[in-house]
């Protein structure tokens, strides 16, 4: 393993670093992103239940006992209740998308280092192809031996960066799909409570 990374080079270092940032953010995302932390259907459902009884301090009070987007989402159409339908909609649109920005943070990292991992791997080969080409120069092109080190060498690096790309990716679309449906979830949910607080349709 100390062999291959050092064959490679400045370029294998980066994508170490880009490997850990990359791992980190996958094990942050992947907690942050858990069902129970951004909408917790059972909470939910117990607020709407206290709201349909018409127990909106109760409601109020449930919202204040978590810190979900949901819950903070929730708490805000309550504070509002009773204003115009149009009003409340802009502000539920707002504070949502205030929390969409929440949850989408670091996604697009993983995007950047899956996009740039190949690049810097094919990079680190260019690299060790030039000084390939240098030996032949030097030492003709009799000794196989050296030729083969020397390309195994400059592949190193390409299969460094496919190695770090392609987990990145995978959690990179993950995790966009998963907010995705997080965000269609909230706004159904954000919608019913518009109607359920009988806000003026003007």
């Amino acid at each position: 393993m100390y062999e291959f990374i050092s064959q490679g080079g400045i370029v294998i270092y980066v994508l170490i670093a880009l490997s850990i940032i990359a791992v980190t953010l996958i094990f942050e995302r992947s907690w942050s992103l858990r069902r129970s932390v951004v909408l917790p259907i059972k909470d939910v459902a117990d607020i709407e239940a206290y709201v349909r009884a018409g127990q909106v301090d109760a409601a109020i009070m449930a919202c204040e006992k978590k810190n979900t987007a949901m819950h903070r989402i929730l708490w805000l159409a309550l504070k509002n209740r009773g204003v115009k339908r149009s009003v409340m909609k802009e502000i539920l649109e707002e504070v949502g998308r205030q929390e969409v920005a929440h949850l989408d943070r670091y996604i697009g990292v993983l995007g950047v280092i899956a996009a740039i991992s190949p690049l810097l791997g094919l990079l680190g080969t260019v690299i060790g192809m030039i000084e390939v080409f240098q030996v032949i120069a030097l030492e003709g092109v009799g000794k196989a031996d050296v030729l083969a080190g020397g390309i195994s060498k400059a592949l190193n690096t390409t299969a460094a960066g496919l190695t770090v790309a392609i987990p990145a990716l995978v959690a990179y679309r993950m995790f966009e799909a998963k907010v995705n449906q997080f965000v269609i979830e909230i706004e159904e949910h954000a919608l019913r409570f518009v109607d359920l607080l009988k806000g003026d349709r003007e």
